[in-house]
């Protein structure tokens, strides 16, 4: 098993042929798109956070090596939480810029398959919330499964629905991050 990760290299042709990311450092443009790539071990402690520059812009040279070779190109960060991040199985998602500036995000899966007894199956692909990883962050993953074992009651209780959980839990995300970035799926399907 490794640490799969999903990262996001923007695409320079993104915002025009005049626009660069001094005109949107953050990278939160609506019409910014991005080439996919993925790394085998790219999530082990978001590692790739500060390995990719211009001069290593897949940190070929490490044990965190991306694939080069795009798995999709020209997908906007709607598209890629929505149809292409993998909730359950990609362990860290990367936004990388223009100038190589690097934002990890962690992934939380919304499925309550283990939390409840009345939920067979979730989906796994644009089911969760992409949040933004900082270093004192080890706490999150406790805190996340805490979360979803006492909405996972609630579901089985008749208090909520799937689809209410799935609101609670994204409405969770958002007010727990504060000021972090949280990148939701437009759509919030069915648990």
């Amino acid at each position: 098993m490794g640490h799969r990760a999903l990262l996001a290299y923007r695409r320079d042709d993104s915002t025009g042929p005049d626009a660069t990311d001094a005109d949107d450092p953050d990278c939160s443009r609506a019409d910014a798109t991005y080439d996919l790539h993925r790394s085998h071990w790219g999530g082990a402690d978001f590692a790739l956070a500060d390995r990719l520059s211009a001069e290593t812009p897949f940190a070929t040279d490490t044990a965190f090596a991306v694939d080069p070779d795009p798995v999709a190109t020209d997908c906007s960060l709607a598209e890629i939480v929505a149809d292409r991040l993998d909730f359950l199985h990609h362990e860290a998602f990367y936004r990388v810029g223009t100038d190589y500036e690097t934002t990890p995000f962690h992934v939380w899966w919304f499925g309550l398959d283990t939390e409840s007894e009345t939920v067979e199956r979730s989906e796994t692909v644009g089911h969760g919330a992409a949040v933004e990883a900082r270093p004192d962050d080890d706490f999150l993953r406790g805190w996340l499964r805490a979360t979803k074992a006492v909405v996972g009651d609630g579901v089985d209780w008749g208090a909520l629905t799937p689809e209410e959980a799935t609101d609670y839990l994204a409405d969770r995300a958002e007010a727990w991050a504060d000021d972090r970035e949280v990148i939701l799926p437009d759509r919030r399907g069915p648990l």
